[in-house]
């Protein structure tokens, strides 16, 4: 079950997410995790228009607030998931 505690060993393809900071710049992006590599997240958003339009996140200068299935909300560094999601899943890590 993925919780707070543990998400940085789950997929976060599918999550719910929210864009916190991006390059040292309040922001607030909402959508959905469709995809990820080593470096960045590809959010899927719908704009106030109603298209739906794919918006691309590098990791490492962002913050990411990710609502768990269980309503719960996650606040991350996206410092903390620079690496493989094959690899992050697999790796183990001291309490966040």
């Amino acid at each position: 079950m993925i919780n707070s505690k543990n998400i940085v060993h789950h997929e976060l393809i599918g999550l719910n997410v929210n864009v916190k900071k991006f390059h040292n710049k309040s922001f607030n992006l909402k959508g959905i995790v469709i995809d990820e590599t080593k470096n960045t997240l590809k959010i899927e958003t719908i704009e106030e228009n109603g298209n739906i339009s794919e918006k691309i996140f590098p990791k490492d200068v962002s913050i990411f607030q990710f609502k768990l299935p269980n309503g719960e909300f996650v606040e991350i560094d996206g410092k903390i998931l620079l690496i493989r999601p094959e690899d992050r899943i697999k790796k183990r890590y001291k309490k966040i």
